[in-house]
């Protein structure tokens, strides 16, 4: 009786563990679950909260911000989401980011060169995908490619459901673009060519040498709606300083066709194709830039057929004595990867 009445004890005892168990893990299934189910307001965006578009220049285009119902199910309400200004995300990220270095700040986009119509959108629920899309209008002609610029903007307030604490607040970032390149990403061209010095004389220039082979991999920046800015020769730099005394500007004119004649082996053949001219300016005037000049008989051109420039131009820096005679083609690199 005495080993029976133990065993019931002990009984009781797992039973009530079994159940304790149970309810512990039906409550936990339950947090779980409304976690999972649970419906949250966002904006969707990357690392940091940036989430950046590419504007054309030459135009006022429009990109946008998508606005998403998180949650396993569709919302089964309508949803107005008002948008605000909050330049405070932005100041946070510096601070974060960049600390004291105050050079290195990113700055936020000038209102006059943005527009948003409307900062309410309506979410329905009755949507096929669950986020809509929240329209920003940019203006890029006066935006240079070396600076970063960001709209902060966060969710102010939803009708229905709650915010993502999370992802509530956005850095809206503008990248440029033209035909030729983007700031969204690197853009760089194969360039093959040659490259011989001159000296000049009373505007007469005679060789100093033979010309020698030259090939490299060039960065592209998109400057205006049809020009971009490259380094000249082989030259290679990302430092604002190297920029600023060497970049050249290469300048493409649609509307203006040159007829370029055909070579077969280095041979005329007599025949013309029409490409569109090019010209090529220093890309910051001052007494320490590059000075840059055309190759008299040899005008540069660019075929948009296939994205080739064709670049005949002279160089010298202040430093120097001599020019540097280049001639230059250079095709995208993800074409000629091809």
């Amino acid at each position: 009786m005495k080993h029976s009445h133990s065993f019931i004890i002990k009984a009781i005892v797992l039973t009530g563990l079994v159940v304790t168990g149970m309810s512990i893990a039906g409550c936990e299934a339950k947090f779980y679950d409304e976690e999972q189910y649970r419906k949250e307001i966002y904006i969707v965006s990357g690392v940091s909260n940036i989430f950046g578009q590419e504007y054309t220049f030459g135009e006022i285009s429009e990109g946008w911000l998508s606005i998403y119902a998180g949650g396993t199910t569709p919302i089964d309400r309508d949803v107005t989401v008002e948008l605000e200004h909050w330049p405070e995300v932005l100041r946070a990220y510096n601070r974060t980011t960049y600390g004291e270095a105050y050079a290195s700040y990113a700055q936020e986009l000038d209102a006059r060169n943005y527009t948003i119509d409307n900062y309410s959108i309506l979410l329905p629920a009755s949507g096929s995908k669950p986020y809509v899309k929240f329209p920003i209008r940019v203006n890029v002609s006066t935006i240079g490619p070396d600076d970063v610029f960001y709209i902060p903007l966060r969710i102010k307030s939803v009708s229905d459901y709650m915010i993502s604490p999370e992802k509530r607040e956005v850095l809206f970032r503008i990248y440029l673009k033209n035909d030729y390149a983007t700031t969204k990403r690197a853009t760089y061209y194969t360039m093959d060519g040659t490259e011989q010095n001159f000296r000049e004389a009373d505007g007469e220039f005679t060789a100093a040498g033979d010309a020698s082979l030259i090939n490299a991999t060039k960065l592209l920046v998109p400057t205006g709606e049809h020009s971009v800015r490259i380094l000249p020769g082989t030259s290679y730099s990302v430092a604002p300083a190297v920029i600023s005394q060497r970049g050249i500007v290469v300048t493409v004119h649609p509307d203006q066709l040159i007829d370029i004649p055909v070579l077969v082996e280095g041979v005329p053949t007599g025949q013309f194709v029409r490409h569109q001219k090019v010209t090529m300016t220093t890309w910051e005037v001052s007494s320490r830039s590059v000075e840059v000049g055309e190759v008299e008989g040899n005008p540069s051109y660019y075929d948009p057929e296939t994205k080739c420039f064709t670049l005949n131009y002279r160089y010298k820096l202040p430093s120097e004595t001599m020019w540097h005679f280049v001639h230059e083609q250079m095709r995208p690199l993800s074409i000629t990867a091809n």
